[in-house]
């Protein structure tokens, strides 16, 4: 690389470098995720611009890599060409948005088409400053006062970024400068006197910047503006975007939400599920309420005294516990499902309301107290596949005819097209576990978005659920749930609203072996419970993006039993497949041409080499950084739409190298049944036994009805997905 072209390529670096601070905290202070990928594109369009490429290379190139990344980011699950169509169709929604000056209301999607167009743009300006107008002073500033306006009003914190933006600039502003200079003047040797410059121009910028940075400073002189300019705006604020986590008011549901990400507890447990609060059983149109009648049944239960309150369970599941762990502290008990006993700190008891199917936490003074830490003992419930197929009515005493009114009530103002609609999606089937399933399944469809930002309000005369089934089709978990409740109701099916939170975020493993999952207001959630006279209430999950982790025991007559068997002596599935290996012979004469000719190639184009395996380098360091997001996307695209049952057995071999690289690793020696039995016990379910137990009947069994693909499609898929948390 010669003088002139290290100069230019310093110069494009630092120049990154500012920019690059301007990406570093949208993660923090926005709903921006994916980061990466802006940052990838950035880097990209200054190496393009560096080299300089022509526009006909650099357009196709750069609008390649923009389709890639929103496809990576936006599609989920969609196929290449649906999604296509789906995102023209957005942007052509959203330009008609930009039109009418509704800023607020874009997609995200666009949002980040936009923001990919402006970073094409600033790396343009970057390569005009540093390389034409020799003057990057604006663009320094403002990126001083961007970091500093964000450490002043948000939760970013500034202090290394600044230091690392003064030295930047200030070795960046001196070089610029100097260039100016030689340049103007018209000195020989210019690149010889840079060289001899920077040096010492870097080494007393930094010594001065160290030196300020340890130095001891005094207070501020003037009083924080913050406070100030916080209570003008709140004097100013309306009505507007509330902040997520639990709330007690369900009756006005609808509207925006930002994220909160302060932690609410964590908990210590074996297996992964939902915690579980209260219910509601009154849609108003509106909202949901509780019915106002008297609780009857209103019990109380004594720390330690053992009283099953949930599901029946089906397994011999040993008793597990979940140690909970409050950061903020509320009035109530968040439970998993199975619910057995709870211990708490010092003396009182739970009062346990059936209306609400909610734990208060009482003192011996009968005051309601508000515990920060607890342990629940429980049996996580599993729900037999043939009783719930078998449910197809209620038929009992007057007390399940209570219950069925009371969890079918809805309001008399419904539009009759909620009820058409459930009624189209489950004309097929006969029993009210596949009739909810029809449903759930309906909201999964790319027709649905989940979204917490662009959320509507009904008006006065609009109903909630009608709102979402039929206009917007976008919102967050309220209205997922709260549809397919009432859409059950209108079928005659008991269900109600369940509110909690959902699992959270696996943070390790404690001393015991339980895992500890963090639990943050961002995830608050609602889903749906139907009632099943012989089982009690089942949780359903219709939410576009959320994973329900109730373990459903396949017991019908078309398997073998509910728990799979498993031979102890299977062995892995993995064939080795021989590998052919062509052999070249030359003369020594010719390698010792070609060895001559690729050095003086090398020689010559070394810089092009360099650079272009630095490009590689980093295009392979973001495809290996997100390989847990699209590699089983891949794997799902292979296999999806394949009919053949012969491919059950690479799927299976596919799926099980999936689970390794996912942290669950196969000891050695160890059965695929032990291992199948791990890896449902982390994700507590009986998929992968059920998905082991049909593999060792085809590979040892020679049962071909056991390759059956189609049937065993689903579950391979479902446990695939687990494999990207």
């Amino acid at each position: 690389m010669n003088s002139g072209k290290l100069f230019s390529f310093v110069l494009y670096a630092l120049g990154f470098m500012l920019l690059w601070e301007w990406l570093l905290p949208l993660e923090q202070i926005t709903k921006t995720s994916e980061v990466h990928y802006f940052i990838i594109f950035v880097i990209f369009s200054l190496l393009l611009n560096f080299f300089h490429f022509p526009w006909y290379i650099t357009w196709p190139v750069k609008g390649a890599f923009i389709l890639y990344s929103l496809y990576a980011i936006f599609s989920n699950d969609l196929g290449f060409l649906p999604w296509i169509f789906e995102m023209l169709a957005a942007i052509k929604a959203d330009t008609a948005l930009v039109l009418s000056r509704d800023w607020l209301n874009l997609s995200s999607s666009f949002r980040s088409l936009l923001f990919f167009f402006l970073l094409w743009q600033i790396t343009y300006l970057l390569r005009y400053w540093l390389t034409v107008k020799r003057k990057i002073f604006a663009f320094y500033f403002m990126t001083v006062f961007y970091i500093a306006s964000l450490d002043t009003f948000t939760e970013y914190h500034g202090d290394r970024a600044i230091v690392r933006i003064v030295i930047i600039g200030f070795i960046l502003l001196s070089l610029l400068f100097f260039k100016r200079m030689l340049e103007k003047e018209k000195m020989e040797g210019q690149q010889l006197l840079l060289g001899r410059w920077m040096i010492p121009l870097i080494f007393m910028i930094c010594f001065g910047v160290a030196i300020g940075y340890l130095s001891p400073k005094a207070a501020p002189v003037w009083p924080d503006p913050v406070p100030f300019i916080e209570s003008k705006a709140e004097n100013m604020r309306g009505a507007g975007v509330s902040k997520i986590g639990y709330g007690m008011d369900d009756t006005q549901l609808g509207g925006p939400f930002i994220n909160d990400d302060r932690v609410v507890f964590t908990v210590a447990t074996p297996t992964r599920q939902y915690w579980k609060i209260e219910t509601k059983d009154v849609y108003t149109g509106k909202g949901w309420i509780a019915s106002d009648q008297a609780s009857e049944g209103m019990m109380e239960i004594q720390y330690g005294e053992e009283h099953r309150i949930d599901a029946i369970s089906l397994s011999d599941t040993p008793v597990r516990e979940a140690t909970f762990d409050f950061d903020i502290v509320y009035p109530h008990v968040v439970r998993p499902y199975g619910f057995l006993s709870m211990e708490g700190e010092g003396t009182g008891f739970l009062r346990y309301d059936p209306r609400l199917d909610k734990l208060i936490p009482y003192s011996e003074g009968l005051k309601e107290v508000r515990l920060p830490k607890y342990t629940i003992k429980y049996t996580p419930a599993s729900y037999s596949l043939l009783e719930l197929r078998g449910t197809k009515g209620i038929q009992g005493g007057a007390g399940l005819s209570a219950l069925r009114k009371q969890y079918t009530q809805l309001p008399e103002t419904l539009p009759e097209r909620v009820r058409n609609l459930a009624v189209e999606l489950t004309a097929e089937h006969d029993n009210w576990y596949d009739k909810a399933l029809a449903i759930e399944k309906h909201f999964r469809t790319g027709e649905f978005s989940y979204d917490q930002t662009r959320v509507a309000v009904p008006a006065e005369d609009e109903d909630y659920v009608d709102q979402f089934l039929f206009d917007t089709k976008r919102g967050y978990c309220d209205n997922f749930s709260t549809s397919m409740v009432v859409m059950l109701r209108s079928l005659d099916i008991p269900a109600r609203w369940a509110k909690g939170y959902a699992p959270g975020q696996y943070k390790g493993t404690a001393d015991d072996d339980n895992r500890i999952y963090e639990i943050t207001n961002n995830e608050a959630h609602s889903w749906v419970e139907v009632f099943f006279p012989s089982l009690g209430w089942v949780p359903f999950e219709p939410t576009k993006g959320f994973n329900n982790p109730v373990n459903i025991m396949n017991d019908e007559k078309n398997d073998s039993s509910a728990t799979p068997v498993a031979n102890q002596d299977s062995g892995d599935p993995s064939e080795s497949q021989p590998q052919k290996k062509e052999k070249k012979k030359e003369s020594s004469a010719n390698t010792r041409d070609k060895e001559t000719k690729s050095g003086k190639l090398f020689n010559k184009y070394w810089v092009t080499i360099g650079l272009g395996a630095i490009v590689i380098g980093i295009a392979a360091a973001g495809l290996l950084l997100s390989r847990n997001r699209w590699i089983p996307r891949l794997l799902i695209w292979k296999y999806k739409n394949k009919q053949e049952d012969e491919i059950f057995a690479s799927a299976y071999a596919a799926l099980l190298k999936r689970l390794e690289r996912a942290g669950l690793r196969r000891e050695p020696g160890q059965t695929l049944r032990s291992y199948a039995a791990y890896v449902d016990s982390h994700f507590d379910t009986a998929d992968m036994s059920h998905l082991t137990e049909r593999y060792e009947k085809l590979v040892y069994g020679g049962d071909g009805d056991a390759a059956n693909w189609e049937y065993t499609k689903e579950v391979w898929e479902s446990l695939m997905k687990r494999t990207m948390d």
